[in-house]
């Protein structure tokens, strides 16, 4: 009896060493493969120069769903009954998405953003109480870089339900930069020293037209208006730029700041 017994427990032991060894090969397998696709799959899409937005979507999309797929196997093989794993994974699934309903709101965003596109990879924007350059698009969340160099997650939602400034949308931006005189100032000579200004600068575009405004007369000051147009690539360039030559300029003019 004690034979027959120690046989059947050897047995079943074996088995389940095997079923053991056997989901951990398709386990290490399965991650191997399911990067390779991943891999290939990126490769194919950057080499048809399809947008980067979509692209780090994608890839994002395929990773949840392939190594969800293993684990599913790796069950299946650790003797987990098909009928039982999938009433196993819906009830999951519906506590999941029950506890984690905003996370499913950040998806469904995350799929507005591919759809609609407001704003790419590599643009700057404004939104969701961040501004900087967008980094990754991702099934829950969307990665800024700020202008110091940080790294900000912004779940996907909360960008959607934000208003979402971007500033890389269109080529050119209009660049308005303000400044007060002193009322002993001669406007004509101010007028002409800052439309020199513009014609110098290579930064600044000819169309349209640049233009040169009085904008408002203050308690203390005169505030006079360049508004010109530069490319959106170098809107903070240009503006440093143009204070730089306006003091420098103004200083060697003698026009009186108030």
């Amino acid at each position: 009896m004690w034979q027959d017994f120690g046989g059947q427990l050897w047995h079943t032991l074996g088995s389940y060493v095997w079923r053991v060894a056997a989901a951990l090969i398709i386990l290490v397998i399965g991650i191997w493969l399911a990067r390779v696709i991943k891999n290939a799959v990126h490769r194919v899409l950057v080499s048809k120069k399809v947008d980067p937005t979509l692209v780090g979507f994608t890839d994002s999309a395929i990773h949840v769903v392939l190594y969800g797929l293993v684990g599913i196997e790796v069950l299946h093989k650790l003797g987990v009954e098909s009928s039982t794993l999938v009433a196993a994974v819906g009830a999951a699934g519906f506590a999941i998405g029950f506890a984690l309903r905003g996370h499913l709101g950040n998806v469904a965003a995350g799929l507005l953003i591919i759809l609609f596109r407001p704003f790419r990879i590599g643009e700057q924007i404004e939104g969701g109480g961040a501004a900087g350059t967008v980094e990754k698009i991702q099934l829950l969340d969307t990665e800024i870089r700020t202008a110091d160099n940080l790294t900000v997650i912004v779940p996907n939602s909360k960008l959607m339900a934000d208003k979402i400034v971007n500033y890389s949308h269109r080529d050119t931006r209009r660049l308005e930069v303000l400044v007060g005189v002193s009322y002993k100032a001669d406007l004509k000579k101010v007028r002409d020293v800052l439309r020199s200004i513009i014609e110098k600068d290579d930064l600044i575009l000819k169309e349209p037209p640049p233009n040169v405004t009085i904008k408002e007369l203050a308690d203390k000051s005169v505030k006079i208006e360049a508004a010109v147009w530069v490319r959106s690539r170098d809107y903070l360039k240009a503006k440093v730029q143009m204070n730089e030559k306006i003091k420098e300029c103004f200083d060697s003019e003698e026009i009186p700041f108030p």
